[in-house]
């Protein structure tokens, strides 16, 4: 994305510091000047940004933490989504992408429950061929036939 939006600053956030390894080598043999990483978790973004400072933010195969007493660990959770919500600037939008369905059901539920307003609800992003730039695990998981969910939650 960042290679296609030259003009747009990316920030990726990602706590797995193997995964951030693979996007930093990535940004620098693209020769791509931005994109920038942080290697926290997800729950410490309002230690990085301002209120109203991002416009964007992509949620991209998340763990879904499948054991109900794990749920706040999900990042569509309303802890998540109230810190989302404080940085996102008005209109802002969170793009949501998954395999996982009941996941995906869990999520919507969650942002409408917590006054998001949701466009672009599908559970099967590229039935009608490839749309948009596919991450590693989403190219891995069309191949193999499995369905991607997405949507787009606009700030409340």
């Amino acid at each position: 994305m960042a290679e296609l939006n030259p003009n747009i600053f990316f920030v990726a956030v990602e706590k797995v510091p193997d995964a951030v390894v693979v996007g930093m080598e990535r940004v620098f043999d693209r020769g791509l000047h931005n994109v920038r990483f942080i290697s926290r978790d997800a729950a410490a973004l309002d230690e990085f940004f301002a209120p109203g400072e991002i416009a964007r933010i992509y949620i991209n195969f998340p763990d879904p933490w499948h054991k109900a007493r794990q749920y706040k660990r999900r990042l569509t959770a309303p802890g998540f989504l109230k810190t989302y919500a404080g940085l996102l600037s008005p209109g802002g939008e969170i793009w949501f992408k998954t395999d996982n369905v009941p996941l995906f059901a869990w999520s919507q539920e969650q942002f409408c429950e917590n006054g998001w307003t949701l466009r672009e609800v599908t559970d099967d992003l590229h039935a009608g061929g490839c749309q948009g730039i596919m991450t590693d695990y989403e190219a891995k998981f069309h191949a193999q036939g499995v369905k991607i969910n997405r949507l787009v939650a606009v700030r409340p």
